[in-house]
């Protein structure tokens, strides 16, 4: 018999966790919406081949529900990790944790993806992905080819 998933050790977990690594990270905005601002965090950019993996933050202005709560719970802000593809201009959402709170303190939601599972979608141009993918594909390093010297 298998234990059922316990949101509530989960975001205790991350909530000790989370906030030391947050708080190290350097957030650089990118842009804005609406409805957020959205920041990344430079030194999480992985490059390899034509994909890069980056952390992103999502600062919403107003209380947002979260999916599937009927409005019992809102986030005030979103840490994702976000795989971006630089060539076809596609990412996909790996994980991620909303807090109820502005600093990222007070976890009310996570969710996670298998890799191989992802669900990609295509960014439409200049829409806040767009600009995203742009910026992150930009910003991370490319890997060097060895010299044949």
């Amino acid at each position: 018999m298998t234990k059922p998933f316990r949101l509530p050790a989960v975001a205790l977990v991350l909530s000790l966790a989370l906030p030391g690594i947050a708080a190290a990270a350097q957030w650089e905005k990118v842009g804005d919406t609406s409805f957020a601002s959205v920041y990344v965090d430079r030194d999480s950019l992985q490059r390899s081949g034509s994909e890069v993996r980056a952390a992103l933050e999502w600062r919403w202005r107003n209380p947002t529900e979260v999916p599937d709560s009927n409005g019992a719970k809102t986030y005030r802000l979103e840490r994702q990790v976000q795989i971006s593809n630089c060539t076809n201009r596609g990412y996909a959402v790996l994980e991620g944790t909303r807090y109820a709170d502005e600093r990222g303190i007070e976890p009310v939601s996570t969710y996670q993806h298998e890799e191989r599972l992802l669900p990609w979608m295509e960014a439409r141009p200049r829409t806040i992905r767009d600009i995203v993918i742009g910026h992150v594909c930009r910003a991370a390093p490319q890997r060097r080819k060895p010299s044949a010297d």
